[in-house]
């Protein structure tokens, strides 16, 4: 079933467009209605458009890492452990335990960060649960 909506985005000059909805059904009629038209230059843009429409650009994936139910971001997100201590995830490379390397900011997120020397692994299960502070 054919449907349209109305979506106002803001750029350097505001404007809004419709955007249509139809099954390959209606947009095959729809072409063969545009394509038999005159051709004014906007029938021309929608029919070009129809013929090569864009895929929507997938949003890639943050890095994460899943150990025991829980999602892990890799690569500078900060967690905090049940110390108080802060402790971020390398974005490859697995530790010995098989989970992503991690290394300790003792005292803080400001304080100086250790060698990759722990694991996701380890520091759940020595220091979690972990709280995400940062992204």
């Amino acid at each position: 079933m054919a449907t349209a909506q109305y979506e106002t985005r803001s750029r350097t000059v505001e404007e809004t467009v419709i955007v249509l909805t139809l099954t390959e059904d209606e947009a095959d009629e729809l072409r063969a209605v545009i394509g038999a038209s005159d051709g004014t230059r906007a029938m021309l843009r929608i029919l070009r458009a129809m013929q090569a429409p864009e895929a929507p650009e997938a949003e890639t994936p943050a890095d994460t890492f899943e150990h025991e139910g829980v999602a892990y971001l890799l690569g500078g997100a900060l967690y905090r452990d049940n110390e108080g201590d802060h402790v971020e995830f390398h974005p490859s490379g697995l530790a010995a335990d098989g989970t992503p390397k991690a290394r300790y900011r003792y005292g803080g997120p400001d304080c100086e960060a250790y060698d990759w020397t722990w694991s996701i692994g380890q520091a759940v299960r020595e220091f979690g649960p972990l709280t995400k502070v940062t992204t």
